[in-house]
């Protein structure tokens, strides 16, 4: 996927442009992510779609729960959900800082 030690160094044109598919796939996985925690709460909980897509906005972004789901099934769904936000947030993180990471190592190498 990326450039090989004995390749030349990425131009800034091209550089920009992985960086903005990265930022469209992780755009994408947390549009996924919401959907999924959108119906999930509306199944479960009752929720109005409104209520359901802050709620799971709130938890991906990390900031949390805003009120405790009444439910057991609500309560495991939004426990799973949280869980899988923090491994979201940390792919997220590798999958955007992915490309400026190698190309600081590359430049590191070719110098």
């Amino acid at each position: 996927m990326y450039e090989k030690l004995s390749e030349s160094f990425l131009s800034r044109r091209k550089f920009l442009s992985r960086m903005m598919a990265h930022t469209a796939f992780v755009l994408a996985l947390m549009a996924v992510s919401i959907l999924a925690g959108v119906i999930g709460l509306v199944l479960l909980e009752g929720k109005g779609l409104e209520d359901a897509l802050l709620h799971s906005a709130y938890m991906l972004s990390g900031l949390g729960l805003l009120e405790v789901p009444n439910s057991f099934a609500g309560k495991l769904f939004v426990g799973l959900y949280g869980l899988y936000a923090s491994l979201f947030f940390l792919a997220a993180f590798g999958i955007i800082f992915a490309p400026i990471v190698h190309r600081i190592l590359h430049k590191l190498h070719l110098d």
